[in-house]
């Protein structure tokens, strides 16, 4: 069940890392959302574990090594926490 609360998230180890999401059928993707707890409610008053630079890639199935980009993004941590990105593509 998605919430806000911190430190229930997909959290990634390091600076980088990478999440790919299976559907069941094929879709034509308008925009994306990204939602990262605000500052407000972030036990330590800030959010530097927010995503920053981003890209959104289209794979036909999972074991296509390359996908087609369909944008690069930047969540703005000033920002709201709910953000949309449109597909650039």
């Amino acid at each position: 069940q998605p919430d806000m609360y911190p430190g229930n998230c997909w959290a990634f180890k390091g600076s980088q890392g990478y999440l790919v999401i299976r559907l069941s059928m094929k879709i034509f993707p308008t925009a994306f959302t990204v939602e990262h707890v605000p500052k407000a409610l972030s036990p330590a008053g800030n959010i530097t574990s927010a995503p920053r630079d981003f890209a959104v890639y289209g794979l036909d199935d999972e074991y296509q090594e390359e996908g087609k980009l369909l944008g690069q993004y930047v969540y703005d941590q000033d920002g709201e926490p709910l953000q949309m990105f449109p597909v650039m593509v």
